[in-house]
């Protein structure tokens, strides 16, 4: 039983590193639903969407991205080698320390939830860990 728990996160954690060190930038464009929005998939990069002065922890791998042609609703996932409390931790002070307003952040369910804004856009970050020490943040930015 703990062999196979061990397999399993060094599974989790090579599959990781792999996205984080693959590169890969390509994107696919689809046309959206009922709107006609187009909608942008990729990965590896943060999109043009994101400010720049957005916090990411150092090593952070930036998995699948997606955003919403006309509505410039952004969603990101970024993997971190942290336990979920440090890594909500940082994205709270981080916010904070780059001019972003931190409206809330605290424990929701299983995970943390921050919810922030930046002039008039308002975003929002999902904190969960998947695997022990290692977090999956699915940050939402332009969110009306």
């Amino acid at each position: 039983m703990l062999k196979g728990r061990i397999v399993i996160a060094l599974v989790a954690v090579f599959a990781i590193i792999g996205a984080g060190c693959s590169g890969d930038t390509e994107t696919t464009t689809t046309g959206g639903g009922a709107t006609g929005d187009d909608v942008v998939f990729g990965e590896g990069t943060l999109p043009e969407t994101i400010p720049t002065e957005f916090p990411l922890p150092t090593g952070s791998a930036i998995g699948s991205t997606m955003v919403v042609g006309q509505t410039g609703f952004t969603e990101v996932i970024v993997r971190i080698s942290a336990e979920q409390g440090i890594a909500a931790e940082f994205f709270s002070q981080g916010l904070a320390q780059n001019g972003f307003t931190v409206e809330r952040s605290e424990a929701d369910g299983e995970g943390w939830a921050i919810e922030f804004s930046d002039d008039a856009a308002k975003g929002t970050i999902d904190v969960t860990e998947p695997v022990e020490g290692v977090s999956q943040a699915v940050i939402r930015y332009n969110v009306p």
